[in-house]
């Protein structure tokens, strides 16, 4: 799997009269099988217009993207989401269907329309609630089901179809630590089986900690690159107003990055 955009830019239409405004512009990503991206960046910079471009949901004003080297603008929809799966910003259910029927619903491209699930299908949606730790709950209605829960078998869902890319919105907010730390986990393991991730976050040290490369909307630029170089000290303040601190701590063996805020500045 390969995704990578060439200076794509999204405006929403002006008024008679005025200029367009753009959300972002001139935007250079690249990603391959395996990797985690994040995308950081203030309310409103683009992070969600940007991955609902790269989706075929909206699109760019200007720039193309490619998927495996194809333009997505030839790609199918079929096509596309037979490899690409998607988890938007959705914290609590508002069905009564089970756990297990909701995981069930996205393996739909492989069942087909009106047609009973084959038992490749339930032993695929079994399969993957196993891994993810939720079938536990099979049973239970999604709309008992807390945040963190219902996330996991949003995850679930998307992940029952066997995608080579998996897409957050914000997959972590309004979570509480335990489950903020089995989401971004669950991307590790995603990871190691070659599955590559793109989230959006409000937390820049889940960035520093999980991503292996980073874009940052809402400067004066974009900034894409390996986490570790592109976001630093100097990109939150440039970008957020913050001056913030980025610092490291052994724990078991193992390096760990934080970044702890220290007031907001003028430079935004």
């Amino acid at each position: 799997m390969k995704l990578r955009t060439e200076n794509v830019s999204f405006s929403y239409p002006g008024r008679a009269g005025n200029e367009k405004k753009y959300i972002f512009r001139d935007v250079n990503i690249e990603l391959e099988s395996g990797r985690i991206m994040a995308i950081l960046g203030p309310n409103g910079s683009g992070k969600t217009t940007f991955l609902r471009c790269l989706m075929g949901m909206l699109k760019w004003t200007s720039g193309i993207s490619f998927f495996d080297d194809r333009d997505t603008n030839t790609l199918s929809s079929k096509e596309f989401w037979s490899k690409v799966s998607y988890v938007p910003q959705q914290r609590m259910a508002t069905s009564s269907f089970t756990a297990f029927e909701s995981v069930l619903l996205g393996r739909s491209g492989q069942i087909g329309f009106l047609s009973t699930p084959k038992k490749s299908d339930i032993e695929a949606t079994e399969k993957i609630m196993e891994e993810l730790g939720i079938i536990a709950y099979k049973n239970r209605d999604c709309n008992t089901l807390s945040g963190g829960e219902f996330q996991m078998v949003l995850i679930a869902k998307a992940l029952v179809s066997g995608p080579e890319l998996l897409i957050l919105d914000e997959p972590e907010s309004g979570l509480d630590f335990r489950n903020q730390l089995i989401v971004l986990n669950t991307m590790d393991r995603l990871k190691e089986k070659g599955i590559s991730c793109i989230f959006n976050t409000h937390y820049p040290k889940h960035a520093l900690q999980k991503a292996d490369c980073s874009l940052i909307l809402g400067g004066d630029r974009p900034y894409f690159g390996r986490t570790e170089e592109t976001v630093n000290e100097k990109t939150i303040e440039a970008v957020f107003g913050v001056r913030a601190v980025i610092n490291e701590m052994q724990v078991d063996g193992e390096t760990i990055k934080n970044i702890v805020p220290l007031y907001v500045t003028e430079k935004r």
